[in-house]
């Protein structure tokens, strides 16, 4: 049909397919458009209500609006959800965030219980799994390698207890100093991040930019680096690190000895408490469709 149509020339049968193809995919957009609008309207954001910021965020969401021109040349590049007019950051600051001194004052603890979990019997499992619900190919080699693997100890909008009884002094350090960026289902996402001897992380990038992610080194060997956007540094045990994952980035370990690294994720600073609940009641809408 593209051949037909590239020649200004389309049979009659396969023309009547496209305009009914065309009036399907209207209809599903209209569909998802007024489910959005009817449920943000439920949970007390009509349009008179919303955040100018989170007003465009939507717009591009339901293809109202373009995304503004990336002029970076490592831009922000979402894989879900783009949330307009925020600085462009890379690494941002950790002595803007007064939580960090109180999650650091405990990397002691933390940081042995971390050495007994690499010792032990914890079941660290492929961050990058197969879904049989969905198209999925292997473009970076990550596909159930357990080079790259992930303990979760909270996951899909709830805590993993099976996973925190190895290690209970770095969940309740967490939840106990961390303000932690709440979506649903979608975050936050607290794990434990293992990185294997002689392994790497390609670069990408994350699914959201409202957020920042947070990693605290807690046993790093020597030859291990991380790239965001322009910027390359080493992770340092106890020093914590928060960037922009929508920025493209990348991991890796030269090292004969394995990494692990804290990972949890919290609100960009510039949104205030409103755009929090009004992006939350966007994601509940989109988990309902």
């Amino acid at each position: 049909m593209r051949l037909y149509a590239q020649q200004g020339v389309q049979p009659a049968a396969d023309r009547a397919v496209f305009n009914r193809a065309e009036q399907l995919v209207a209809w599903f957009d209209a569909l998802f458009r007024d489910h959005m609008l009817g449920s943000l309207e439920k949970a007390g954001f009509g349009l008179a209500m919303r955040h100018p910021r989170f007003q465009k965020s939507l717009e591009m969401m339901l293809g109202e609006r373009d995304r503004p021109p990336a002029y970076q040349r490592y831009p922000q590049m979402p894989l879900v959800y783009y949330y307009p007019d925020l600085p462009y950051v890379q690494f941002a600051d950790p002595a803007g965030f007064e939580w960090v001194p109180r999650l650091r004052a405990e990397f002691g603890a933390m940081r042995d219980e971390a050495r007994r979990l690499l010792d032990g019997k914890a079941d660290f499992q492929p961050y990058v799994k197969a879904n049989a619900q969905r198209p999925q190919g292997d473009v970076h080699g990550l596909l159930e390698n357990p080079d790259w693997s992930t303990l979760f100890l909270w996951e899909n909008g709830a805590p993993v207890d099976e996973h925190i009884v190895h290690c209970p002094r770095i969940f309740d350090a967490v939840m106990k100093h961390v303000p932690l960026c709440h979506i649903g289902s979608r975050a936050p996402s607290v794990m434990l991040s293992l990185l294997r001897a002689g392994s790497k992380i390609p670069p990408h990038t994350g699914m959201v930019n409202c957020r920042y992610i947070c990693h605290l080194p807690l046993i790093v060997p020597p030859d291990c680096g991380f790239r965001v956007g322009e910027r390359t540094i080493n992770w340092k045990e106890g020093e914590v690190i928060i960037f922009d994952d929508t920025v493209e980035h990348e991991a890796w370990n030269n090292s004969q000895q394995d990494r692990l690294v804290l990972i949890f994720d919290v609100w960009r600073p510039e949104l205030v408490e409103g755009e929090q609940a009004q992006i939350q009641a966007l994601f509940n809408a989109v988990d309902s469709y």
